[in-house]
C-alpha cells in the first residue's frame, strides 16, 4: 500500500479508482467490510483501490473544545489497511478550504475532478460536506448527476450488536476489552516508547513498563487488564497493565504501566505495543505496599490461567497473539 499525503500527489491511473470514504477510526469490522468491497472491485475490475481520510479528524479540527478521544491514530490506521490489501491511503489535509465545501461541491471537485472515481463507497450513516450537512442518499444522488458509482454499506451487526465507533468507545470506557475486540475483529492496542516512572514500583513491588498516555486517543477505562506485549526483541509477551490512578502511592494523574511476565531486560526509550485481553479487577487502594504486592500476585494467577486457556483455544485469536497483536482474525 502507498501512503499518499494530498490528492494532489495521487499518481495516475491506468485504470479506474474504486475509492472508500470515511474517516474509519477504528477500522472495525464495519470499515473492514467496506475496504474490503473496495479492493474486490478494484481487482475485478483492474483498477486501483484508495481510501480517502481527514487529518486531523474534522470534529477536532471545527470543535477542537470538544473532547474527542480517537480510538486509532493514522499510524495505527495505516497498519490495519495495509493488511487489507489497499493499494493507496490517501490523506487528505483537513482545512477551512475543505470544511466550506457543499455536498456537491465535494462531490464536483473532490470526487470527479481531482480524484476521477469510478465508484466510491460508503457506509449507510457517512455524512459529508460543510457542517456535515450531506448524506449517503445525498453522495449516491450527485453520483448519479456526474457519473460515478455509490455504494452505501448497511450498519454491520455482529452477534447481535451494531458495529461502531461509538459502540467501541462505550464498551472500552467500561473495561469490556474483550467485547470491544470482537467488534475490531483484532485485540484493542495501544503503542509508544517506554519513558521512566518514579521507580517506586520496582523498588517495593514489581517492575513496571510505563508508556505516554496519550490525550487524544482513548485508553479503556481505570483498572487492571492481562494484556500482550509485542514489539519486544523476544517476541510477544503476556502482561498485567494498569491504566488510572497509583491510588496507593498517592499518585492520582493518568498512568498506563505494565509489568511484563516472564521479562527482565531494560526498554527505556524502546516503542512497544500492549494489546488488551480481558480486564481483571477494578483499581483498588491498598494500606501498604505488602497489599499491593499480595494482590498483584493474585493478578498474576489470574491471568496465567486466562492465557493457558486462549493457548489450548487454538484458534485465530491464540493466532493473533503468536504473530503480532494487530493481526486481523478474519
Amino acid at each position: 500500500m502507498e501512503l499518499i499525503n494530498s490528492i494532489e500527489r495521487l499518481p495516475d491511473q491506468d485504470g479506474p479508482l474504486f475509492v472508500a470514504l470515511g474517516n474509519f477510526d477504528g477500522i472495525h469490522r464495519g470499515h473492514q467490510t467496506i475496504l474490503k468491497f473496495v479492493v474486490a472491485k478494484a481487482r475485478r475490475e483492474n483498477g486501483a483501490s484508495a481510501a480517502l481520510v481527514f487529518d486531523p479528524h474534522p470534529l477536532i479540527a471545527l470543535h477542537p473544545e470538544k473532547s474527542l478521544a480517537l480510538l486509532t491514530d493514522l499510524a495505527d490506521r495505516v497498519e490495519i489497511m495495509v493488511e487489507l490489501g489497499l493499494d493507496y491511503l490517501i490523506v487528505e489535509p483537513f482545512n477551512e478550504e475543505l470544511a466550506l465545501l457543499t455536498p456537491e461541491q465535494f462531490s464536483r471537485k473532490i470526487l470527479f475532478d481531482k480524484l476521477k472515481a469510478r465508484k466510491v463507497f460508503v457506509g449507510e450513516n457517512y455524512s459529508f460536506g460543510k457542517q456535515g450537512t450531506g448524506s449517503a442518499e445525498t453522495l449516491r444522488y450527485w453520483g448519479e448527476k456526474l457519473g460515478f458509482g455509490v455504494e452505501v454499506s448497511p450498519m454491520l451487526l455482529y452477534k447481535g450488536k451494531e458495529v461502531s465507533s461509538s459502540k467501541i468507545r462505550s464498551l472500552l470506557l467500561s473495561g469490556a476489552v474483550n467485547e470491544a475486540s470482537d467488534l475490531l475483529n483484532y485485540y484493542f492496542f495501544r503503542q509508544g516508547k517506554v519513558i521512566k516512572g518514579y521507580g517506586v514500583g520496582k523498588k517495593m513491588v514489581y517492575p513496571t513498563a510505563n508508556i505516554a498516555a496519550s490525550p487524544h486517543l482513548l485508553w479503556p477505562g481505570p483498572g487492571v487488564y492481562l494484556t500482550a506485549v509485542d514489539k519486544l526483541n523476544e517476541g510477544p509477551h503476556f502482561g498485567l497493565t494498569n491504566v488510572g490512578s497509583r491510588p496507593t502511592f498517592f499518585d492520582y494523574g493518568t498512568s498506563v504501566e505494565t509489568h511484563i511476565l516472564g521479562f527482565d531486560g531494560t526498554i527505556y526509550n524502546h516503542q512497544i505495543r500492549i494489546c488488551f485481553l480481558e480486564k481483571l479487577r477494578d483499581t483498588k487502594t491498598f494500606g501498604s505496599h505488602v497489599q499491593l504486592k499480595e494482590q498483584i500476585k493474585r493478578d498474576i494467577e489470574a491471568g496465567q490461567k486466562i492465557i493457558e486457556g486462549l493457548r489450548n483455544r487454538g484458534n485465530s485469536n491464540s493466532y493473533s497473539l503468536q504473530v503480532g497483536c494487530s493481526v486481523l482474525r478474519s
